[in-house]
């Protein structure tokens, strides 16, 4: 609760305004970060992921031991699945989230699909809410934290670049909510550091690609050494069923 990330997942459950009696979906849980934050104000959490995809073999286990540790684990359910087919019913939960996951999604498509699927699954009247970084730079520090994120999602697997504010609320516009609401929250903290080592993805790439990923990528470092990382603002979209 004392590292960066935990203390943005716990502001970001704070601005959710979540209730003590809910039933809530965690939509691409990952390690469990916001999954752990939003058990602290929810009745409970079901957490899911594919998990296993991506090289993230074992972070079940790294899930499980994470919620017991916490004294969380009775107030948590993880389940293995696809967020374009939830395995639940209609109106199963009061809310469905998505914190710092859509990036990880496929592509535009598969979001889009996991909104309706999100929808899907909420009471009439519950919300859908995500969570998701901005494509935008108020300091050198976010700068930083851009340069690296662009050279991660350009040169590497499993994550799109930010969307734009816009691009995200037209995805919700389209999926007929009643209503909603857009927040922008920006804690200065490094609540989703996106390094990573370059050299495990150039093998694929042509020789010109290679020589620009290693230009990018440590550009992206140096700015990195000399001003920090922090992430930039969140953008956080809560829409009524």
């Amino acid at each position: 609760m004392a590292s960066d990330i935990g203390m943005e997942r716990m502001a970001l459950a704070v601005e959710m305004r979540l209730h003590d009696c809910d039933l809530v979906l965690d939509v691409g849980c990952g390690r469990g970060y916001f999954t752990i934050a939003t058990a602290n104000f929810a009745e409970h959490v079901v957490s899911l992921d594919v998990m296993n995809d991506y090289g993230r073999h074992g972070w079940w286990k790294n899930f499980a031991t994470s919620t017991d540790e916490v004294g969380l684990s009775d107030r948590i359910t993880g389940v293995r699945a696809d967020v374009r087919c939830l395995p639940f019913g209609e109106s199963s939960f009061d809310g469905a989230v998505a914190v710092h996951s859509i990036r990880n999604f496929q592509d535009r498509a598969t979001i889009e699909m996991a909104i309706g699927e999100m929808k899907r699954v909420v009471v009439e009247g519950g919300s859908v809410i995500i969570a998701e970084s901005l494509p935008v730079a108020r300091n050198k520090a976010q700068e930083a934290h851009l340069e690296m994120f662009e050279c991660k999602a350009r040169y590497s697997t499993g994550e799109l670049r930010y969307l734009k504010r816009d691009e995200l609320m037209g995805i919700f516009e389209n999926a007929g909510f009643k209503e909603i609401e857009a927040r922008e929250l920006d804690c200065n903290l490094s609540a989703a550091p996106p390094l990573f080592c370059i050299d495990r993805h150039l093998s694929p790439l042509a020789e010109m690609e290679r020589r620009e990923a290693k230009d990018a990528y440590r550009k992206a470092i140096n700015l990195i050494r000399e001003y920090g990382e922090i992430s930039p603002p969140t953008i956080l979209v809560m829409a009524t069923k």
